[in-house]
């Protein structure tokens, strides 16, 4: 367990980080940026409150977890909606937001106990959609500007590699016990320390003095 919420910490820390790296920087950026930041900001408050929450009162964090989505779900569509310039994709973006917000707060009408379990249906959707977005990024820029590559990149392999082990059912999956607790968690924190390595050098790029578009 130890191994587990050290591994946590290194991705919050890391989260911190790049948050502060963002929030020093964001003067005079574009949309996408200031967008960014701020997805960054609230994700640490998110994190920050589910590790506290999950060391106090251990599997009872669980609620947090539809913040985490719909927020990131919601901030990094205004991010997308900012980066493409064809009417055709940022209608499809606003299309998939309502359609999304629709159905999650219907099934949260209907079956309101999920709001303390994770919703299988919430971080399917949303995580897919995001993904969608980044490889339809890659497809639009990457001929043209690096820009946001390094982030995308990153978000695509933590969303993937994320929902598969959510998807999967297996949460509560345990590899070994001796010489030290591993169960499937470690991986999606080791996964997530590299998604933040990912936005940190983003942050580098973007923040070059020569930035080659």
């Amino acid at each position: 367990m130890l191994i587990s919420f050290l591994i946590s910490i290194v991705g919050l820390l890391f989260l911190l980080i790049n948050a502060i790296l963002f929030i020093k920087t964001r003067k005079e950026k574009d949309k996408p940026y200031q967008y960014l930041t701020f997805y960054l900001s609230i994700l640490f408050v998110i994190e920050l409150a589910c590790n506290i929450i999950g060391i106090t009162k251990p599997n009872s964090n669980f609620f947090l977890s539809h913040y985490y989505f719909i927020l990131q779900f919601s901030v990094l569509s205004l991010f997308f909606y900012k980066m493409f310039d064809k009417k055709i994709i940022k209608q499809f973006i606003v299309f998939n937001f309502f359609a999304i917000v629709v159905v999650l707060g219907f099934q949260y009408y209907t079956t309101p106990e999920l709001y303390w379990n994770f919703n299988i249906l919430e971080i399917g959707l949303t995580s897919s959609v995001l993904i969608i977005y980044c490889l339809i990024h890659f497809y639009e820029h990457l001929k043209t500007t690096y820009k946001y590559f390094f982030f995308c990149f990153g978000l695509t392999f933590y969303l993937t590699s994320s929902m598969l082990i959510f998807l999967s059912g297996n949460t509560t999956l345990v590899f070994f016990t001796e010489p030290f607790y591993m169960d499937i968690w470690v991986f999606n924190s080791l996964f997530y320390i590299f998604y933040q390595y990912l936005v940190f050098k983003e942050w580098r790029f973007l923040n070059n003095k020569v930035v080659i578009e």
